[in-house]
């Protein structure tokens, strides 16, 4: 696992973010960055939340 300090430097989690910025900060941590999966509770999230579009 390495961290892209770059990208984390650059896309900091907004401050009381919503279900939504979560889970695209989420998603694009994933596609940026290998430091940590998506934690399986927000996977949950996700799924309810793309089954629910």
């Amino acid at each position: 696992m390495t961290i892209n300090k770059t990208w984390h430097l650059a896309n900091k989690m907004p401050k009381n973010p919503s279900a939504e910025q979560r889970i695209n900060w989420h998603i694009q941590h994933a596609t940026n960055c290998s430091c940590r999966p998506i934690p399986s509770k927000l996977l949950e999230e996700i799924e309810k939340y793309e089954n629910s579009k």
